[in-house]
């Protein structure tokens, strides 16, 4: 029976990563629920697991897996960001060889001897953290993390996991290989960014220089590219941050296709790329809107909503509705909603786009502060 794959959470998710540990014998149970633990207190959300033969004993603490163990890691594939498997090796890679689809969806998954001497992450160890959940787990237990993947190894700057640290969307997953094997080659990749970028580039990297291999952290689609990374000079792979907040207002039963319309016109006239949605937001009375539903499905980015006296509590200058105020209780339901839905974020943010009307949907833009961080 086949399981149906889950859309992976947006990177600067609030929710915690969910961990799933399994195990197959009583000191692999025991490493099981130390390990559980450990990650628990770290913020991680755990499921202990355990799959035995018959006649063997159960630890306390582990749910029992009474089914098959491939369709057990079917299930885990599409609702946890990491699983870990406590045995052997091979067990792992027959239970989750049906469920691989590739790096950029598939979850960590790591293997972890009974004896906790060595941590090894076998899929999914840049984009799916499996590599970072190793070394995690190996600290942890005091174990050796085994990493095999060419960057972390030459110890050489990956692309693909600075994008997941900072909570960047890749524009271009061939580009984004491309430029990883610039950089094994020991050739030089140039970088631009619109927004402040803490700590140093590593000397493989040219901040402002043009290179054959570069990339580039935006929200744009397009248009004008930063200054000395000029159109011909080189292949610019986009980094996207999920920075913008789109508030929506619309009548009931607007269609998914005149919703989604909308909103697209509107990123398409403020440059900014559909990956950078970072939240749709809505009043309450809009909860169960199936148009909202579909467009938060199709930008993956969570839909939340507020009541008409939150938003009417959200300070501005609003261009205001009589029409939309005796209906919702507020007269304007976009730009305090987009308002809203950035300031409950960390980093806070303005709106840069003020209400926009397309074939009776209102949208609104506000953009969340972003600054990133290079490690090495």
């Amino acid at each position: 029976m086949a399981e149906e794959k889950r859309l992976r959470r947006p990177f600067g998710s609030s929710f915690p990563p969910k961990v799933a540990l399994v195990s197959f014998t009583d000191r692999g149970g025991r490493l099981n629920r130390r390990l559980a633990q450990a990650l628990e207190e770290q913020g991680y959300v755990c499921g202990g697991y355990e799959k035995r033969g018959g006649g063997c004993g159960e630890e306390p603490g582990l749910s029992k897996v009474e089914e098959p163990l491939t369709r057990w890691a079917g299930r885990r594939f599409s609702d946890s960001e990491y699983i870990i498997f406590i045995g052997a090796a091979g067990i792992a890679v027959r239970s989750i060889a049906p469920w691989i689809e590739d790096k950029w969806t598939d979850p960590g998954v790591v293997v972890i001897d009974e004896a906790g001497k060595y941590v090894i992450p076998i899929l999914s160890g840049h984009r799916g953290g499996a590599n970072e959940m190793a070394e995690k787990s190996a600290e942890l237990l005091g174990a050796v993390p085994v990493i095999t993947t060419a960057t972390d190894i030459n110890r050489r700057f990956a692309v693909d996991l600075f994008a997941v640290k900072n909570g960047l969307v890749i524009g271009d997953r061939v580009l984004a290989k491309e430029i990883s094997g610039e950089i094994l080659r020991g050739g030089k990749v140039g970088v631009f960014s619109d927004y402040p970028v803490q700590g140093s580039w590593p000397k493989e990297l040219t901040p402002g220089q043009m290179q054959d291999k570069n990339f580039w952290i935006t929200r744009q689609t397009g248009g004008k590219l930063p200054e000395g990374c000029q159109d011909g000079g080189g292949d610019v792979l986009r980094l996207i941050p999920r920075t913008i907040h789109i508030g929506v207002g619309c009548r009931r039963g607007a269609s998914k296709r005149q919703i989604e319309e909308a909103v697209f016109q509107v990123l398409e006239r403020w440059n900014c790329a559909p990956e950078s949605a970072a939240r749709i937001a809505s009043i309450d009375l809009k909860k169960q809107e199936p148009g909202l539903l579909h467009l938060s499905q199709r930008l993956n980015a969570p839909f939340c909503t507020y009541g008409a006296e939150t938003l009417a509590g959200v300070g501005g200058d609003f261009q205001d509705s009589e029409f939309v105020a005796s209906v919702a209780g507020v007269g304007n339901v976009c730009e305090r909603a987009a308002l809203q839905s950035v300031s409950d974020t960390e980093r806070g943010g303005t709106v840069i786009c003020r209400k926009q009307v397309v074939n009776g949907v209102t949208v609104a833009l506000a953009e969340e502060t972003w600054k990133g961080y290079c490690d090495r």
